[in-house]
């Protein structure tokens, strides 16, 4: 695979994202559930979460391919965006972000982030903002929260990022 390094962003990998047959509701499907059966064990849906994406319903999807890309400095998000194509290649959905959880869905090593360490995704809210979206593995389950775009934190390095695939 061709590596593609900015000083902002490297791409370390692409994974694909399955094609799905049914909607994708966000209410029965990323909900608190860390017990011994649970497919996807999520520990916790942040405030700013429920808020923005907890009516949130998504057509089916084809297959997707999306980069992985890892943030090699501090940065909030207009800097990521801008490096994303201005954000076009930057959107991605809530089925792509919970199909790869549920591949790492007690926190087994794979593509997201399994160390505490965010894995973000920029998506849609039931408003139509773009958000940052992101999940983490907190040992007990995946933690799973979202700002706003402007919000004025910082994205440690270190952190990966997923995008479409140019």
């Amino acid at each position: 695979m061709k590596q593609e390094r900015s000083d902002l962003l490297e791409r370390i990998d692409t994974v694909t994202v399955p094609a799905t047959t049914q909607k994708f509701i966000a209410r029965d499907r990323l909900g608190v559930n860390t017990g011994r059966k649970a497919r996807v064990k999520i520990s916790y849906l942040e405030d700013n979460f429920l808020s923005w994406f907890g009516g949130k319903i998504e057509d089916p999807i084809g297959e997707t391919i999306l980069c992985c890309n890892e943030l090699r400095r501090p940065s909030v998000d207009g800097p990521i965006l801008a490096e994303l194509s201005g954000g076009a290649m930057a959107e991605t959905t809530l089925t792509e972000m919970f199909s790869l959880m549920e591949r790492q869905g007690s926190g087994e090593k794979g593509i997201l982030l399994a160390s505490g360490y965010a894995n973000i995704f920029y998506v849609r809210d039931v408003f139509g903002a773009l958000r940052a979206v992101g999940c983490r593995w907190d040992g007990g389950g995946w933690f799973v929260f979202a700002d706003s775009v402007e919000y004025p934190s910082r994205w440690h390095g270190g952190r990966r990022v997923f995008s479409r695939n140019s």
